[in-house]
């Protein structure tokens, strides 16, 4: 397997843009596309432990209630790349129908799997950061699974739990990578010597990765309220020694 030092070496150049690698070697020639899906993750990995930033795969949702008013909240749950910690992350949502339609009445529960939010909400700001599609918003369920597609960063709450108002696409600047790992590089000619491929990087493609979440029962804390108002950090109601929620658990 390739070194993100090795690829530095021979002047290529990698960079992490909203939650996809990027690698333009220094040869001008492509990346196949079967090497790029083989190697990303590895290389993200790599970066993120340079760097020393949180690289965060996504692996699956549920959907849950949570204290003493059973308040509706999405748990994503992510595996580190970096220090192989299973983490989550919990987002205010609404779980029951908020009208009478043909398909159930007004306060009804959502079918398994599905949630509601609205476009205040913390879970919508995520969503947009990660440049991806969604028709409506109600229809996140049938979306889910593009998360796969990019790596994520955030910071830690308390024991596994991450605070989801950080989440966001994880960004690595080709310059901020290799200025880092500069110092570790051994002797070579200039880089300014080598002739810049004219081309577009490459990114990697959409593909799924291997799942490696498994439940496990962990200690949180959960804030609740309005699917518009999101997290509001120590606002809303507190739970403690409450277990993952699993009960509603999709991949």
């Amino acid at each position: 397997m390739p070194t993100l030092t090795q690829l530095l070496t021979r002047g290529d150049t990698l960079a992490v843009e909203r939650g996809r690698l990027t690698l333009t070697p220094a040869s001008g020639r492509s990346v196949p596309a079967d090497w790029l899906a083989a190697h990303s993750t590895d290389l993200i990995a790599q970066a993120a432990s340079i760097t020393d930033v949180t690289a965060l795969e996504y692996t699956g949702y549920s959907v849950g209630h949570y204290g003493p008013k059973l308040a509706g909240g999405v748990t994503l749950q992510f595996y580190c790349l970096t220090t192989g910690q299973e983490l989550f992350a919990i987002f205010n949502a609404s779980t029951k129908r908020t009208r009478t339609t043909r398909y159930g009445s007004k306060g009804d529960p959502l079918p398994p799997g599905q949630f509601r939010v609205g476009k205040r909400s913390a879970f919508y700001h995520f969503w947009q950061s990660t440049g991806l599609a969604v028709h409506r918003l109600s229809d996140f369920h049938d979306y889910m699974g593009k998360l796969r597609r990019l790596t994520f960063t955030g910071s830690l709450s308390k024991g596994e739990r991450l605070d989801a108002t950080t989440l966001r696409p994880l960004t690595i600047s080709a310059g901020a990578m290799r200025a880092l790992v500069e110092r570790n590089l051994p002797d070579t000619p200039p880089t300014s010597s080598r002739q810049r491929p004219n081309k577009a990087p490459t990114s990697i493609p959409d593909k799924k990765t291997q799942q490696r979440w498994q439940t496990q029962g962990v200690q949180l804390k959960s804030t609740t309220g309005e699917p518009n108002h999101g997290n509001k950090g120590n606002k809303g109601v507190r739970i403690y020694g409450q277990a993952l929620p699993s009960r509603r658990t999709v991949s």
